[in-house]
């Protein structure tokens, strides 16, 4: 068979995440809001913080003007999405978790010849209110729990940095006591040296000691 390209649903597996199931028709079937989340969590911090900002913004727009094309339509092609959705681990997944749907662009559409306008669309074509609303908390949710983590991990690396730092200054501490007990040792063998020559400094001047 013909090589294909990565189509728009495996482009959120590209980062370590698990695939999207297929279902027995062989379309991409939807993942639950728990399953995006989970896979959201894969993230570093800044890409989490990011796609996570970008979703919830999403969410709460198309939450505040459910009528309104411009919020449930998102272009693929665009900077927004390919820069803080795409290239991040689950962000696709989470869209497809709240109802959108990938749409291709129409051939020779308006003119258009761009990227952005050749790209396909991701759709929400009818908005759920409770999913919506529980794709929001969820992100609340996992903000809340992955800045725990990022704290609970800051906070074991400050402690092990602590206690290396415990354990150079321990360290410091033994190899300055050695230094002082051998400039100790240096000290006494010095003045037992200055006493033994003035002892046989004053032996010589003793006239008895000729006789």
């Amino acid at each position: 068979p013909l090589l294909r390209a990565p189509s728009l649903e495996s482009r959120d597996t590209q980062s370590g995440q698990a695939p999207l199931l297929l279902a027995a028709s062989g379309t991409m079937s939807r993942p639950t809001v728990e399953e995006a989340v989970e896979v959201l969590m894969m993230n570093e911090p800044k890409a989490f913080r990011i796609v996570t900002e970008v979703l919830f913004k999403i969410v709460r727009n198309i939450e505040l003007h459910p009528h309104e094309p411009k919020y449930s339509q998102i272009s693929t092609g665009s900077a927004a999405y390919t820069g803080k959705i795409a290239c991040a681990k689950g962000g696709l997944r989470f869209l497809r978790a709240v109802g959108f749907e990938k749409r291709e662009a129409a051939a020779g559409g308006a003119g258009c010849s761009s990227d952005a306008g050749d790209a396909p669309t991701l759709v929400l074509a009818a908005p759920d209110a409770e999913v919506l609303e529980a794709g929001k908390q969820a992100l609340k949710a996992a903000v809340k729990e992955f800045g725990a983590k990022v704290e609970a991990a800051r906070a074991a690396e400050n402690k092990a940095a602590a206690f290396k730092l415990a354990e150079l200054k321990r360290v410091s501490a033994q190899n300055n006591s050695k230094r002082d007990a051998t400039a100790e040792a240096e000290r006494r063998q010095i003045m037992e040296g200055m006493a033994a020559d003035k002892a046989e400094l004053e032996r010589q001047r003793d006239p008895s000691n000729f006789c």
